[in-house]
């Protein structure tokens, strides 16, 4: 399982959760950091995974997605 920076194995499952349903739902790495980021501030509301919307839980996801959906690089062909 990957490390999402939770305090329990159960957080980080919860979080990996999110993390492969907007790698599953979206088709650009914009549109899933914005559900995410929502979905990790719901999960932060609850009591038990309150650490949710930490800095490096977010940096965490932010990698994973970055993984997920590289950026295109467009050189040109002219000299």
């Amino acid at each position: 399982m990957r490390d999402f920076e939770m305090f329990s194995a159960a957080g980080n499952a919860a979080v990996c959760g999110i993390v492969d349903e907007a790698i599953d739902r979206f088709d650009n790495r914009a549109d899933a950091w914005d559900w995410a980021a929502g979905e990790l501030e719901l999960l932060a509301a609850t009591s038990t995974y309150g650490e949710a919307d930490d800095t490096a839980v977010r940096e965490a996801v932010l990698e994973e997605l970055l993984a997920a959906f590289p950026e295109v690089t467009f050189k040109s062909v002219r000299a």
